[in-house]
């Protein structure tokens, strides 16, 4: 019971930043044309990021590990997006309200990881309830 919500938010999250790597749009783009480094790098903060998800989806007995675990692959995926946004900043490819039809994979390639960060709040925070709740418990006893 303790375990089954978070597990879901962090395979959600799982699920969002390797969906990542199946848009073009990013990986051959203006960002990867223009720095040799885009791509390797950016797709290592994701996959390391995704990997710290995983992991913790497995670590349910030992709960404060979990939320660190969690809040580190919080701050790699917020590192990736630093990296993916200012890639394409720099490049001037970003994504424009204008553009939405013709570029949708461009979009969601931009909104996949931040999902996915929002994944990993919703996980540590059922996470920080779970201690809370066994904090609580063995109070009682």
């Amino acid at each position: 019971m303790i375990q089954r919500i978070q597990s879901i938010y962090l395979l959600l999250a799982v699920a969002l930043l390797g969906l990542e790597y199946s848009f073009d749009s990013v990986w051959k783009g203006p960002s990867a044309e223009a720095y040799s480094w885009f791509v390797p790098v950016t797709m290592g903060v994701f996959t390391i990021a995704a990997i710290g998800a995983l992991g913790a989806i497995f670590m349910y007995s030992q709960r404060s590990k979990q939320r660190t675990l969690v809040v580190i692959s919080q701050i790699i995926t917020l590192l990736g997006l630093l990296i993916l946004f200012g890639s394409q900043y720099m490049t001037q490819s970003l994504p424009s309200i204008e553009t939405f039809q013709s570029s949708f994979e461009a979009w969601a390639a931009m909104t996949s990881p931040i999902l996915a960060y929002l994944m990993l709040i919703m996980a540590r925070r059922a996470i920080e309830r779970d201690i809370a709740l066994v904090r609580s418990m063995d109070r009682l006893r």
